[in-house]
């Protein structure tokens, strides 16, 4: 499958346009990603239920954890913030691993950062379907508050993108910017109430929803989808208003510092 999608690639990328190249690339590279696996797209469950399976019996059974459908709770946290962390992450090598193509073709080069999220995007829709599947187990009601998720997770494409942009940026210049990110993605897990009741970042340490935007789109995700509830709307708006900032900054940055890529990397 992934020779004929390559040879696709080869043939295509050039006349395709714009749309149908971002397709490409993000199908591409989706495939590339599980092709020579033998459970394929699975993986793209089986890595986060792993981590789902470790910390619910960790913290239900070892910590006592009380918080209500803890096991939804946690699963909808776990697959948001993995598809933060590896979206952004992605970002860091991006132009390196497609170096070959800002070298030989003339194209946006934005598109790459976008299909790198669209091709995030397929494994989180699998694995957020699954929560949903998971949700009617358990009896959750289907909520018309649902109707808040495409605005939700418009934020977290939008907060995503641009800090991998933005790290694509920096990596022309600081190499350390790999290592550095993997210690803010891990304490950003910490500071995100994935694992432990969202009354701790609102209530008793409030600042750390506004130093980790993703920490409220976590939080807003359970409240429409697990709840029924209306976002928090101070959340809903910040959230947003980071997510642009950095999408501007990091959008800005990469399309005056990206001709350095081919030279630095």
């Amino acid at each position: 499958m992934l020779n004929r999608l390559r040879r696709e690639y080869r043939e295509q990328f050039v006349d395709n346009n714009r749309l149908e190249r971002i397709s490409l690339l993000a199908k591409v590279d989706f495939s590339k990603r599980y092709y020579d696996n033998n459970l394929g797209i699975l993986w793209a469950l089986l890595n986060p239920l792993f981590r789902f399976v470790v910390y619910y019996f960790a913290f239900t059974y070892i910590f006592e954890n009380r918080i209500p459908s803890f096991a939804l709770y946690l699963f909808c946290g776990l697959i948001t913030w993995m598809f933060f962390a590896q979206g952004s992450k992605k970002g860091i090598t991006i132009l390196k691993r497609k170096k070959y193509l800002i070298e030989n073709i003339q194209f946006n080069q934005i598109d790459l950062f976008i299909a790198a999220i669209l091709a995030g995007l397929y494994g989180y829709a699998f694995n957020f379907s699954a929560y949903f599947v998971v949700s009617m187990l358990y009896g959750t009601p289907i909520y018309l508050t649902l109707l808040w998720l495409p605005v939700i997770l418009l934020n977290l494409v939008v907060l995503t993108m641009g800090m991998s942009m933005l790290l694509a940026t920096i990596n022309i210049y600081l190499r350390d910017i790999n290592h550095l990110w993997d210690m803010v993605v891990l304490a950003g897990f910490w500071l995100t109430p994935i694992i432990y009741d969202k009354s701790i970042t609102m209530e008793v340490v409030p600042i750390l929803q506004y130093i980790n935007p993703v920490a409220g789109i976590v939080i807003n995700l359970r409240e429409t989808s697990l709840y029924g509830n209306a976002p928090y709307m101070h959340l809903l708006i910040y959230d947003w208003a980071f997510a642009i900032i950095i999408y501007a900054i990091g959008s800005m940055a990469y399309r005056k510092y990206a001709h350095m890529a081919v030279e630095k990397l």
